[in-house]
This record gives structure tokens, sequence and C-alpha cells, in this order.
């Protein structure tokens, strides 16, 4: 798997087959804004050449390489980016849908970690396991989660869906279909052990994964997680056994599940708070809002209690350039922040890479990385702003918490989190910002870019739009204060 993911201790290194072995390569090296910022060229003796560029600073970046050595060579463009090598991740908040389990390379590890998440989320295909009654043999789900468990990340195995030797293929809705599906989870957790510290109960269970007389029914999802939870914990007592997967924050569904009794056997609430509309933005899908009532929900039918949320699962899908890439970028921040705002727990991004080469797929553009097609004109796999800003993320909120909202208009977003750190967007309309500090601060882009802004007459303006901007203060000397709001 070639990536075009560097760090920022590393020289970005690209190679090129050559049609002729002589000529040259020209080039250059934009920011994001379409700045060229490196320029220059390169002797092609060769069928296959090597340009490698000084060391950047972190940021996404777009190549441009024009090929002289024949008159019909290709011009090549090619995304890459730039990230800070990160420190261990000190908690395991971030994931992603990683979808090993299918196509994606195994090597394609490596970019995952760079990134900076320590969560995998996995298929683990009840059906391609059990294929005779009893037996269970786990070779094609070992040959990842060696891959992931030899990287460094923490599995989140699904156990879904259904299997032909039971309940006639359909989702399990007899006694003896749940006490084979809790079997198998059993097995599961047994046969990888302390590499598996947590599994879900299916996945999208009210949706359309779920079939036959239990389709969407709760209280037989219910029957279902009783039979799961309890054989899996008398194997193993510290799995963690996370519940629901629903797509969206089906609130009335839930409440049919938490009246059957299903908070007695839930360690974690999982939801994936999409919408039917797919490209809407996470301010109009309420999903703050709706995770705070189902917050509110857990503690009605838990004397008061609430359990844990994990968001296994939230993306959007660049389809078409319906949602373009950098929108795809805010949402994905946009969304964390929200999220993290009413105590959402850990936040699995869906998806990795791309899981095909048609851009008028919805379900193949959810990636944080391209596939390598024809249209790339290359042989990488390219990182989309959307994989450059969760790393940035990732790294400005290791060991960070989350603080408060500032007061202010309603479709301006300041939201405070420790160690001095503020992320800031307006939306629908762009607003002009005043800030008092005493002292200057650091304005951070979504991809990494960093500003000194330094104060004049005590004030600092910032022009907010969609985009969030990370600002930074140095928090035993300044303070930082907002003092009005413009429309732009």
């Amino acid at each position: 798997m070639q990536s075009t993911i560097f760090l920022h201790t590393e020289a970005p290194i690209f190679t090129f087959p050559t049609p002729a072995a002589s000529g040259m390569l020209v080039y250059t090296v934009a920011d994001r804004t379409g700045a060229v910022i490196v320029q220059g060229q390169v002797d092609v003796k060769e069928n296959q050449t090597t340009l490698q560029l000084s060391a950047l600073p972190e940021e996404y970046y777009i190549l441009t390489v024009m090929d002289h050595t024949t008159a019909n060579a290709p011009t090549r463009t090619i995304p890459f980016t730039v990230i800070i090598s990160p420190a261990l991740p000190t908690d395991d908040m971030f994931g992603v849908s990683s979808h090993f389990s299918g196509n994606n390379p195994l090597t394609g590890t490596q970019e995952f970690v760079a990134m900076g998440a320590s969560q995998a989320r996995e298929d683990a295909l009840w059906a391609q396991v059990e294929t005779v009654k009893g037996q269970y043999n786990f070779a094609a789900i070992d040959k990842y989660m060696s891959a992931l468990v030899q990287s460094g990340l923490n599995p989140l195995l699904i156990i879904d869906y259904n299997n032909p030797l039971y309940d006639d293929g359909q989702t399990p809705h007899d006694e003896a279909g749940f006490a084979a599906y809790a079997s198998y989870a059993q097995a599961l957790v047994n046969h990888y052990g302390s590499q598996l510290q947590a599994i879900e109960v299916y996945n999208e269970y009210n949706g359309k994964f779920s079939t036959g007389p239990g389709a969407r029914d709760a209280a037989n999802y219910a029957q279902m997680l009783k039979a799961t939870y309890q054989a899996v914990k008398s194997a193993r007592t510290d799995v963690s056994i996370v519940v629901g997967a629903t797509f969206g924050i089906d609130l009335d569904w839930f409440k049919d599940l938490f009246k059957a009794g299903a908070l007695a056997f839930t360690d974690v609430i999982s939801v994936h708070p999409y919408s039917i509309l797919s490209v809407d933005t996470p301010e109009f899908r309420g999903i703050a809002k709706h995770l705070q009532e189902l917050q509110d929900l857990i503690k009605e039918h838990n004397n008061g209690e609430t359990k844990p949320i994990w968001i296994t699962e939230l993306g959007w899908s660049d389809v078409f350039n319906i949602t373009n890439e950098f929108e795809q970028a805010h949402y994905l921040v946009r969304s964390i922040v929200l999220s993290l705002s009413v105590g959402i727990q850990k936040y699995f991004w869906y998806d990795f890479i791309n899981d095909g080469t048609n851009g008028l797929e919805l379900e193949q553009n959810f990636g944080l990385i391209r596939m390598p097609n024809e249209a790339n004109q290359h042989e990488y796999y390219t990182p989309k702003p959307a994989y450059t800003a969760f790393a940035v993320l990732i790294r400005l909120l290791a060991g960070r918490s989350f603080l408060g909202r500032e007061s202010a208009e309603s479709d301006v977003y300041h939201m405070c989190f420790s160690d001095n750190l503020h992320i800031l967007w307006s939306t629908p309309l762009n607003k002009k910002i005043v800030l008092a500090s005493d002292g200057p601060i650091t304005s951070i882009s979504i991809t990494g870019k960093k500003q000194i802004l330094q104060p004049t007459g005590g004030k600092v303006t910032i022009h907010l739009t969609s985009e969030p901007v990370y600002v930074l203060t140095e928090t035993e000397k300044f303070t930082m204060r907002l003092l009005e709001i413009e429309s732009e």
C-alpha cells in the first residue's frame, strides 16, 4: 500500500513510472488554498523516478507533476498531508470503522496508527465462522485481528448478523436462535482472550439489517441481548457489552428496548447519528440535542443513573461532491466536538478507506482515504482533508476535557476545553468576532496550519465560517473573552 501521508519528521517522497528514461519532471506543491509554496524539477534517467521534497510543516497539500519525458505523458495531481508525529494515545476516545475484514489492505494499519486513532470497529460475521452447528473456524477474523493487535489497535467486534443454520437465515427470533447467537459471541471472546475487550450486539437492528419475525422489534433484540450478555459474562466479566448500534438516535426504539429490561444487560449504549437526508449538517441534525435526550431516557429507566454512550459509526459521504471533501472534514470536527459537549465517551468515524472508486455510489465515498483509480492518475492511497482534520483534532484534544460552551449567538459555537483550547465556528452565516486578549493567541486550522495573532489595543479579531478553527492561549499568562459578534 503506497500512501501520501507523512510525518513532519519525514521528507515526502514520491515514486513515478516514467514513459521514457530521459527528460524531466516539473513539479509544484500548493497548500490547500492553491498558493504554490514549492516548485522545481527533477531529471529523469530511468523508467522509474523518485521525487523527494524537503520536510514541510503540518498541512494538507497538492503535488502537481508535469511529465516532460514524452509528448503524451500525463500530468499527475496528488493530494498529500504532513502531520505531527503523535505521542502514544493517552485514551481510547477515537476510532474508525476500518473494513480490514473486507478489501482494505492490512498494511493500512500504518496510516491508521499515524492518524492517532486507537480503536478499530470490525465485523465478526457469524455465518462466516460457524458453517457447521457448534463448530467455529476463526481463520477469516484471525487475519485482520492479528494485524490490528500487532499495530496496537483496540478492536471493537460486531456480532453480526444472521446464520443460515438457524431461524431460516433470518435474525434470531426463537430460543434456539438466541442461544446459538450467544454461544457464538462467547466462543469469540474466549478465542481472542485479552485481545478483545468489547463486542457490539448486532448492527442497526432498528433498520434494514434485521429480518424475519423479529425484525426491528426492540423486545426481540432484548431477548437476544440477554442471552448474549449472560453467555459472554459467564466466560469473561471484563468484556464490555455494547448495545444498540441504531441507525439514527432512535429514541422511540430505545424506549421500547429499555421497557423490555435491556439496561440490566448493557455496559455501553451505542448509536449511529445518521439521518435519511445523509447530507444534512451536524447542527441541523440535532446531534447534541438528541444525544442529551438519550442520556435523559437512560436515567429515566435506570434509577437516575446513566450509561456510557459511544458513537460507533458516523460519517458523511462525498458522493458526487454533494458534500464536498472539505465539508466532510468540517462535519467530522463539528460532530465530534458537539458529541463531546454532551458527554459521549467514544467516537468512531465511518469509514477508513473508500469502499470503491465510483464517485456516484454513496456507500463508496465515506472514507478518510481515497482508493487508487484511473481518475487519480497514480497508484497511491491519498488522504482526504478529513484524514488530516481527524489527525489534528486527535492531537489537540489529547489529555483535554470539555469544559463548556461560551454564551454567544445561537449560530456561533465557542466550545471550551481544558488547557485553554477553544474551538470556534459559525453556521450557516459567517461571523466576525472580537476577542479581548492581553497577549498573542495561536490560531490553528483544521489541517494544522498555525498562525500567531497579535492583539491590537487588547483585541483580536477572528473571522468565523463553517470551518472550525482552534484557538490556543498561554494558560497561565493570558486571558481571552468574547467582546462582540458581527455578521459578515
